[in-house]
């Protein structure tokens, strides 16, 4: 029986996949191991979302499972780059998972989530408007759409999560029920552990306090900016060798503020994730979903971070998934006991906009030692095992 614990983060491209194996014991006290698997998915665009990658990940869970169900699974948010894989391998590979114990963020409970918490579900749906709002112009444009955008369009798309999310929450082991989580849910027995301490630092159970204001109408002269910038419409006129039909197009779409209103849908999403603090043995582990700058600051607020020894990056290392200041709570400069850390970051250019951000990851490897799924093979994994003592060393290695 292993006697390390194991975080294993696979090459999905642009998106999440990762496999937590722990040493614990059971209700007789006898040594064994669980397997706790956070999302599966990758973004729907670009080169950061190449469905084939799945196979090789989806066939390596199952041979880790040696045909055993999953003591956990963890649905960090609705993001399809992060729930779109288990799906996936169900309809295409004839791949099936089913887990002991499901927790699954709490706003994804859907219609009784959304009774109890009105103010969440009026932003809600005026997110989904505004969704379909760009969707609708998008799709009668004559214009290319840049690839940022189609990504942005795709990760969010209601009705694609929706089947995702549905069949996530299928998953039970014999007919077992998602548990929808946040940060002060009671999860009771609903988990396999005994030993290792868990800590739920995120969401909100309210995630209303997650919706930014959506922009007002402005025109901008740069597409892909975060806030557009207010400008004459009439004295502007197309670059030379663009099509003015494209061109006025996509100044239509930047004067309706949907860049910024997309920006603000995924933040919200993001900041619906479900983030986990695990202590095995001394070892202390972090796993934030894609938090951004609001959900990082409620768990600074809330007295919840504390140093840690390995940091899986938050949304693909962007910048505002990693804030300075809080990043200096869980990774600061020195390690306060002197031992080595270790960070991972799992992304792809050419998916998002701005992500990764450069000098995030070189803040972050200057802590830590820091692991990049751009340098695997697609659908290969670093292993990062940490021993049973804390007198000794942790480790990382490349899969194959």
């Amino acid at each position: 029986m292993a006697s390390k614990l194991r975080v294993r983060i696979y090459n999905v491209l642009f998106g999440d996949a990762i496999l937590l194996t722990i040493p614990e014991i059971d209700e007789a006290g006898n040594e064994v191991k669980i397997n706790v698997l956070f999302d599966v998915g990758n973004a729907l665009a670009g080169d950061g979302g190449r469905d084939g990658v799945f196979k090789a990940v989806l066939e390596n869970i199952k041979d880790e499972l040696d045909d055993a169900p999953l003591d956990l699974y963890i649905m960090t948010h609705e993001h399809m780059d992060h729930v779109q894989g288990l799906l996936h391998g169900s309809k295409k590979l004839g791949i099936e998972f089913k887990a002991r114990h499901l927790w699954m963020t709490a706003s994804s409970e859907g219609p009784a989530y959304y009774n109890r918490f009105p103010k969440a579900k009026t932003k809600r749906l005026a997110a989904l408007a505004a969704y379909d709002s760009v969707a609708t112009f998008l799709a009668k444009s004559a214009a290319p759409v840049p690839i940022g955008i189609l990504a942005l369009l795709a990760i969010n798309n209601p009705q694609s999560s929706k089947d995702c999310v549905k069949h996530i929450s299928e998953r039970g082991l014999d007919g077992v029920k998602p548990r929808y989580v946040h940060r002060t849910a009671n999860v009771g027995d609903h988990h396999p552990f005994r030993r290792t301490k868990v800590r739920l630092l995120a969401p909100e159970e309210d995630t209303s306090i997650y919706y930014g204001a959506l922009p007002p109408r402005t025109l901008g002269a740069v597409l892909d900016g975060a806030a557009p910038l207010s400008l004459d419409g009439k004295a502007i006129t197309p670059p030379a060798g663009v099509a003015a039909g494209h061109f006025f197009d996509l100044m239509e779409f930047r004067s309706n503020g949907m860049t910024a209103n997309l920006k603000t849908i995924d933040k919200a999403a993001n900041n619906s994730s479900v983030a986990l603090e695990v202590e095995w043995n001394g070892w202390r582990l972090f796993f934030p979903g894609d938090a951004e700058e609001k959900s990082w600051e409620m768990m600074d607020r809330t007295n919840g971070l504390r140093p840690v020894h390995f940091l899986k990056i938050s949304h693909h290392g962007s910048k505002n998934g990693t804030p300075r200041h809080q990043l200096d709570k869980v990774l600061p400069e020195r390690a306060p006991d002197g031992k080595p850390r270790f960070a991972v970051v799992s992304t792809r250019e050419g998916a998002y906009s701005g992500v990764p951000d450069a000098d995030t990851l070189t803040l972050v490897a200057s802590r830590a030692h820091l692991d990049d799924t751009r340098t695997l093979r697609e659908g290969g994994w670093f292993d990062i095992t940490f021993p049973d003592r804390i007198d000794q060393m942790p480790e990382s290695r490349h899969g194959p």
